[in-house]
């Protein structure tokens, strides 16, 4: 496969603790109304270009996947959500899903 990403099961690992970090602080600074917006646009600006930079492919579910996440760490209360780590997981599964193929 010419397009195989370069992300072994280690580094979606930690990718997944970063994001999980970066939810979690979110969820603590939301009472004290530090603006989370400006991290969710580094947040998912950042994912892509990792993305990239790694070889996955980003295909229209993927780019879709990342949307909703920013989108609900617009919405307020659901931004408690764990969007980011949930867009992780999700990638993850579906790259290897692809890389089974």
């Amino acid at each position: 496969m010419a397009n195989k990403s370069k992300i072994g099961n280690v580094e979606w690992g930690l990718v997944l603790g970063a994001t999980a970090t970066v939810d979690t602080i979110q969820v603590f600074l939301t009472p004290f109304l530090v603006p989370n917006r400006l991290i969710d646009i580094v947040m998912g600006m950042s994912l892509v270009l990792y993305f990239l930079m790694r070889g996955v492919k980003l295909s229209k579910n993927r780019i879709l996947a990342l949307c909703l996440s920013f989108l609900i760490e617009e919405i307020p209360l659901l931004d408690a959500l764990p969007a980011w780590s949930g867009d992780v997981i999700y990638t993850w599964m579906s790259v290897r899903a692809e890389e089974k193929l």
